[in-house]
């Protein structure tokens, strides 16, 4: 954090200050050194007042102090006023605007001059003073040219841009992937694509756009491709991935990491992608503050100070003193491999999205309010005996007798190749090799079609089997193995409720043991609301205490309100608690625009345990070479070695190839040890 923030510096070389050689952390104002020990005494308390929740800065809200925010009354002049002197053109429109209460003339020296006469309508600045106060900030001092992006790039698009640069490096790097361009030595360039997505884009552009043009402030003539929630995605290609593949920009507001998650799990799914990113990305303005403190979504900074509350304490999920969430900032974004390719790849799995999927609400007139839509994840018939496809052995069963009448199958197609005797000899080989190809190709295709079937698809249009209960079915899981839910838990009164009372009884459907608990995390209580990318910092947090057996407590749950005690199985924390292990958990993101969303994130080691004692060692070999790449690709950022995102001057293949390799599904990259590069 203190390097985020521009506290310090790395120096390998000659101090300024002494002329002496030195290597290691230096003060980034007086140059003076720093020991690593010496760094959280130093800076903590100024990284404490400037990270996370806290007043809003303005110089981090592109100047917006709510202590004072300007806006423009109109008033009526009851006195003609002193005339000045304006361009012939500005006369003019002066003129044209205001008609017989504006007098213009030309004067001798062929200036022009306007006065205002008695009864003109004019617009002067005056300032008031918001309710909203707090929101979640990124840490002050944050500058995207810290991280390596070209000056003249940050300065060109939107901030939030710079966020998902950031944030899609981060993915990478933490993927084991320090080049992208690397992917395409394992992967063809269709065969990665991008869902992330946004709330409302870019958002200072659009203020430029619909307030500095109208206040005459210059703004870029291309500041229009800024607001496009698609160009984000744009950027994050044409500096970073030149890829070719599946693009589908999401917008679902705070639901829009679970969309973009969703839609880029049914890619990889449909054979469309091998490795999608996903997430979400949204800013903090002056405007978005202002119309979610009218809509009464946030919470009052007057009436929170009065009961004597610091900013840390104002979002309270799940209380009964809750009173609204506050806004935050950011970006959040994920990388998505099919199990396949990121075991071939050896990518670092942090967890499995066993299940993804959206839901709208009923009739009605209010965009905020929550619904109930996502209770269909549990949807099935009552009564009966339960499928036979829930039982792990019945479909293991099945699986093997299928795939010993394929075996049989493929060795009978081999087979009838020796009977290839019309031709001479030598084309008789070719075609046989050329025939036994396609016959393993096909054999390998229906493999597949049946390990899905039995493996991941067995539960799809079965009435008596809810979509939540195969995909836990799927790793040999129930209902009461999930360990952990994520709550939206925006400390609003109606949401708090509603997710509490759909989680419920998604649960009695299910059957969950009575008693058996679940531990809600709210974890807004820490981050704010970003809106866009809130269901990723939730995954994120999930993929944490999947890996580490804690359950993060919200510090702000005082007093639990007396409405959710009809919610049985449900448990607000207040503390963090460390378990044995967490198998699986539920996440859930509810969005305006009816737009609900729900994951199912299951623990990696139900994955490889799928794999034989060699695929693993193998797997394992190459996940510690990227672990190693990766931790020295994070240590050397900070250092000064290079920068953390380093932007591509050209695509991995020439002009000349270009038809080539994206015309060719097989087209590989290779690297060039050269020139360092990953090369067609």
């Amino acid at each position: 954090l203190a390097w985020v923030m521009g506290l310090i510096k790395h120096v390998n070389g000659t101090l300024n200050a002494t002329g002496s050689a030195y290597i290691g952390w230096v003060d980034a104002k007086t140059e003076e050194p720093v020991r690593d020990i010496d760094v959280k005494p130093r800076y903590e308390e100024y990284i404490l007042a400037h990270t996370g929740i806290r007043l809003i800065e303005p110089e981090l809200a592109a100047g917006y102090d709510p202590d004072g925010r300007s806006i423009l009354r109109e008033i009526q002049i009851e006195h003609d006023m002193e005339s000045f002197e304006a361009s012939a053109e500005d006369a003019q429109a002066f003129k044209s605007t205001n008609g017989e209460n504006v007098d213009i003339w030309e004067g001798d020296s062929g200036s022009w001059s306007v006065r205002f006469r008695k009864g003109a309508l004019i617009r002067v600045p005056m300032a008031l003073r918001g309710d909203r106060l707090v929101a979640g900030l990124l840490p002050t001092g944050w500058d995207s040219t810290r991280y390596g992006i070209p000056e003249d790039v940050a300065k060109q698009v939107d901030p939030v841009t710079c966020y998902t640069l950031v944030a899609t490096v981060e993915a990478l790097v933490r993927s084991g992937i320090t080049d992208p361009y690397e992917l395409y030595q394992y992967f063809h360039v269709s065969e990665v694509g991008n869902t992330t997505g946004s709330g409302l884009g870019g958002s200072r552009s659009l203020q430029r756009i619909f307030k500095h043009r109208a206040l005459d402030i210059e703004a870029r003539n291309d500041i229009l491709q800024e607001t496009f929630i698609s160009t984000v995605q744009a950027w994050v290609n044409m500096l970073l991935m030149s890829s070719s593949g599946p693009v589908k920009p999401l917008v679902g507001a705070c639901a829009t990491g679970v969309l973009s998650i969703d839609v880029a799990i049914e890619t990889i799914q449909s054979g469309k992608a091998k490795v999608m990113l996903a997430g979400g990305v949204d800013n903090f303005t002056e405007e978005s503050s202002i119309e979610f403190a009218n809509m009464g979504a946030t919470n009052n900074s007057f009436d929170e100070f009065a009961k004597g509350r610091t900013p840390l304490e104002m979002c309270r999920p799940c209380t009964s003193t809750r009173n609204g969430f506050m806004e935050a900032q950011g970006a959040g974004v994920v990388t998505l491999m099919s199990a396949s390719a990121a075991i071939e790849f050896g990518a670092p799995i942090y967890g499995i999205i066993a299940m993804s999927g959206t839901a709208t609400d009923k009739q009605g007139q209010s965009v905020p309010a929550p619904g109930k839509g996502v209770l269909t994840s549990t949807r099935e018939t009552s009564g009966g005996l339960p499928s036979r496809l829930l039982s792990f052995n019945y479909r293991r069963r099945q699986l093997e007798r299928q795939l010993a009448s394929l075996d049989l199958w493929k060795r009978e197609e081999l087979a009838d190749l020796a009977d290839m005797v019309d031709y001479p000899l030598d084309t008789v080989k070719i075609s046989e090799m050329n025939y036994a190809k396609q016959i393993e190709d096909e054999y390998a295709q229906q493999r597949r079609g049946l390990q899905d079937m039995w493996g991941n698809e067995f539960w799809k249009n079965k009435p008596d089997i809810s979509p939540l209960r195969g995909c836990l079915a799927v790793w040999g899981l129930t209902v009461d193995d999930i360990g952990m839910a994520s709550f939206h838990g925006t400390s609003t009164a109606a949401n708090d409720k509603n997710e509490s009372d759909v989680l419920n009884s998604q649960f009695h459907k299910l059957g969950r043991t009575p008693g058996h608990t679940v531990p809600v995390v709210c974890q807004k209580w820490l981050t704010g609301h970003p809106k866009g990318p809130a269901a990723s910092f939730m995954l994120n947090g999930v993929l944490q205490s999947l890996r580490t057996g804690l359950v993060p407590g919200n510090r702000n749950a005082d007093n639990i309100d007396k409405a959710m005690e009809e919610f049985d199985y449900a448990l607000y924390l207040s503390k963090s608690v460390q378990t044995s292990g967490i198998k699986a958990g539920l996440l859930k993101s509810f969005g305006f625009g009816q737009v609900g969303g729900e994951l199912l994130v299951v623990h990696a080691n139900y994955l490889f345990a799928t794999l034989a004692q060699e695929q693993l060692e193998q797997y394992n070999v190459k996940l510690q070479q990227r672990d190693i790449k990766a931790s020295r690709y994070w240590q050397d950022t900070l250092v000064g070695n290079h920068p953390f995102v380093q932007v591509k001057s050209h695509p991995p293949y020439t002009p000349e190839q270009e038809h080539a390799v994206l015309l060719d599904p097989l087209a590989r990259a290779k690297y060039d040890k050269a020139s360092g590069e990953y090369k067609f």
